[in-house]
């Protein structure tokens, strides 16, 4: 019952099956299917998505019926309308997904069109305005039942926290590993350049419902603060491991295993554990604290070895992981 898609199947029901009665109650009916069209395609399974149907469906409704009428006051021969006809719904059926407001200007040209082809007996300002009001009761019926059986994004946000939590550990997993240091071919990269794209899928999900949530009503929107400083952690950390990474990769000559292969297991084991949210962190999971180990002497880094700076860098990566959790949990608790 709380399954999103259950939720919107039932509102939607409800609010087609109040349309369809509305539309047998009303005087003029000519075309009462344009109030249920209208509901179809502006009902959304998000009210941020609702909003954007129903702001595109009335601007495009209107700006369609200027160019029908236009259109038709040119007195057109009959091959020329069923030409613009054509146009019209290529054009609806061609920006449906890509840009809804052009569809709905098109599909509104189409309609108007087909009325006046069809010689439905009243005239081109009747059917404008009847486009006009069935549009804005359709909008109006489905904006109302956006808030009956709600599923708002707060309730998605944890699924999607955990995923980019387990998406980021997987990228340590990878971008750690000492495989890269012997490798003669790209395996190892490929690997890492998949688990670096499910990170990016994960932060795109996450913000994509952040967004979203700036519709819904401040009582249940998202938390926006903690949210913030888990996406801009969880960019600084993806920075970090890719910086070392590349180090490995790239630079491996000018790194000596032995002085880096225990710290990289310990740095692997460590942020796994941190980003684990279920399993609690042992001592030697958590970064040292600011100053506790004194001023790491760094050489040139134009030095043969790179080693200091791939251990700086493992200790940067593992902190903001520590940040990383407790921003997850600061989100999760909300």
């Amino acid at each position: 019952r709380d399954a999103p898609p259950l939720r919107h199947a039932v509102r939607a029901a409800l609010a087609i099956g109040s349309a369809y009665a509305l539309s047998l109650a009303l005087p003029w009916g000519t075309h009462d299917y344009w109030i249920l069209l209208t509901i179809v395609v502006v009902l959304r399974g998000s009210l941020a998505q609702t909003l954007e149907r129903r702001n595109s469906r009335v601007a495009g409704t209107l700006l369609g019926c200027v160019l029908a009428g236009a259109v038709l006051a040119a007195h057109l021969s009959a091959p020329l309308l069923l030409l613009v006809l054509t146009l019209a719904q290529a054009i609806a059926h061609g920006f449906a997904v890509k840009r809804y407001l052009v569809t709905a200007v098109a599909a509104t040209v189409l309609g108007l069109v087909q009325a006046h082809m069809l010689g439905a007996g009243h005239s081109l300002t009747f059917d404008m305005l009847e486009r006009i009001a069935d549009t804005l009761i359709g909008v109006g019926i489905a904006w109302a039942f956006s808030y009956v059986l709600p599923s708002w994004e707060r309730t998605q946000i944890p699924a999607l926290v955990r995923r980019t939590l387990s998406a980021q550990s997987r990228h340590a997993r990878v971008a750690l590993a000492l495989g890269q240091l012997r490798a003669g071919d790209n395996e190892p990269e490929l690997e890492w350049r998949l688990a670096r794209r499910e990170v990016h899928d994960a932060l795109s999900a996450l913000v994509q419902a952040t967004q979203r949530s700036l519709s819904e009503p401040r009582a249940v929107r998202a938390p926006l603060k903690p949210l913030a400083h888990l996406l801009a952690h969880s960019y600084q950390i993806l920075a970090q491991l890719t910086t070392i990474k590349t180090m490995l990769l790239l630079r491996r000559e000018r790194l000596r295993p032995e002085q880096i292969q225990a710290p990289l297991q310990q740095a692997t084991t460590s942020i796994e554990t941190l980003l684990t949210l279920d399993q609690p962190v042992p001592d030697h999971a958590a970064p040292p604290g600011p100053g506790s180990a004194g001023p790491m002497a760094l050489p040139d880094p134009f030095d043969n070895d790179l080693g200091p700076w791939v251990l700086r860098r493992l200790d940067l990566a593992t902190g903001i992981a520590a940040r990383l959790r407790d921003d997850a949990r600061e989100v999760l608790e909300h």
